[in-house]
């Protein structure tokens, strides 16, 4: 690509290394990250999205769909699902999954949001307490690809964050103490999979326990109460097919009865006490810096989507990095990073931040930060109290916007920015999102 600068009349010199004229995203990362440490500590790992089970009688319609029938489900299993209250129901504050027998067998209950709620990254947790499993019980806390529907198992991609009951648990006798984690997904037309399992110092039925998953795009982390269980590495470096999990997925919740896990398959087989209560308390997404979400059931407050690198390709030589997070006290605040040229063709690095209101923000920047060649030269920055120029981007999606720039007294004395630039169109070249975890403390 070549990059020329053209909102300022002015051309940087043709000796310059094309080098120079691309920001390195390192470069762009740590100011980014200073900044928002400077500017508010916004908090990319709040909750974005929670199902707390506090209202109706029933899981919410809007968000939940129900797996239906007792055809073993690929595994075996013995049990029923069903709708019915007996099985499924909201009750003080908890979802309620509940097996029930009778003389005709097991029935049990299995809820989704499959095209209602997906999310693509992000810390997913729930806290649940788990009834005595001891033997035949399987609850699940899982994950599909959303495109389960168009290309099936395994090249959906399956995470399951929690599973317990499994056969050799019963074997050892530590089936309410065992907590397993597995990813399942087609590696180069071969079903693969990646599992590990922690047996924890209590029983996991005595109370309510908190079992998370962390999902970057570099690898996914299970935890029970904050301790690890596994971690599976899923850049192309350390996975070579492991697309199904860079792809959004949707939610599962159940509780099975018997089946290959368990290693029982006969009902008879079944030693668990029923009825027996799963109680999942709630269910919550933290944006962790990568997290995306979708589904019909999702009204995404406008801002985070504005977050990445912008430019014009009519007026490449310069381009912005946005970064748009929400404060403790809801605000949503936009930090800029603009890479230009001044005058003389020397590349000038600015930052700026401020409130996002609906899709506008403007920005003044107050930190502009000399470079020469590329190579940082100390003695080219100004005085941060020096006002950079006032700039007003507004975004009519999330992938197209216009940028206005008033410059400064400054801005135009010392570096030429004489012309103001008025509605100048943006497109969003790719998202750049900044992890909180990256953040200096």
């Amino acid at each position: 690509m070549d990059i020329q600068p053209k909102p300022y009349e002015f051309s940087p010199a043709d000796s310059k290394d094309s080098a120079t004229k691309f920001l390195h995203s390192s470069i762009v990362a740590l100011f980014l990250a200073t900044f928002f440490a400077i500017t508010g500590n916004i908090a990319f790992a709040q909750v974005i999205w929670s199902e707390e089970f506090d209202t109706g009688t029933a899981p919410d319609p809007s968000i939940w769909s129900y797996d239906l029938g007792a055809n073993g489900w690929g595994n075996r299993e013995l049990q029923e699902y069903t709708s019915a209250s007996q099985n499924v129901r909201i009750e003080n504050g908890n979802l309620v999954i509940t097996v029930q027998k009778s003389e005709s067998g097991f029935t049990s209950a299995r809820i989704r949001t499959e095209d209602k709620l997906t999310f693509k990254y992000g810390k997913i947790e729930a806290r649940m307490k788990i009834p005595d499993l001891a033997d035949g019980l399987w609850p699940a806390f899982w994950t599909l690809g959303n495109n389960f529907g168009l290309v099936g198992w395994p090249d959906c991609g399956e995470l399951d964050i929690m599973e317990m009951g499994s056969g050799q648990a019963i074997a050892q006798n530590v089936i309410n103490r065992r907590v397993g984690s597995t990813a399942h997904w087609d590696n180069l037309g071969t079903r693969a999979l990646y599992t590990r399992f922690i047996d924890t110092p209590v029983n996991l039925n005595d109370d309510f326990h908190v079992f998370t998953m962390d999902w970057t795009p570099e690898r996914i982390t299970t935890y029970i109460d904050g301790q690890q269980i596994w971690t599976f590495y899923i850049k192309s470096d350390a996975c070579a097919d492991c697309s199904e999990f860079h792809q959004p997925h949707f939610i599962i919740l159940n509780m099975a009865v018997g089946g290959t896990y368990t290693g029982l398959l006969s009902t008879d087989q079944i030693s668990a006490t029923t009825p027996a209560e799963l109680l999942v308390d709630y269910v919550r997404i933290s944006d962790n810096g990568f997290t995306e979400m979708g589904g019909s059931s999702v009204q995404m407050e406008p801002g985070p989507e504005y977050s990445g690198s912008w430019y014009n390709p009519d007026q490449s030589g310069h381009g912005f990095s946005i970064e748009v997070g929400q404060l403790e006290n809801g605000t949503r605040r936009a930090v800029v990073y603009w890479y230009t040229y001044d005058d003389k063709g020397n590349p000038v690095f600015m930052l700026g931040n401020g409130v996002l209101e609906d899709n506008r923000v403007e920005i003044t920047f107050e930190s502009p930060v000399g470079m020469v060649y590329g190579v940082f030269d100390p003695g080219t920055v100004p005085d941060p109290r020096d006002i950079g120029g006032v700039a007003v981007f507004e975004f009519s999606d999330q992938d197209n916007g216009t940028f206005s720039y008033t410059p400064s007294e400054f801005s135009s004395s010392t570096w030429g920015h004489l012309s103001p630039i008025d509605s100048l169109p943006l497109v969003k070249l790719f998202a750049i999102p900044v992890s909180g975890s990256d953040l200096p403390e």
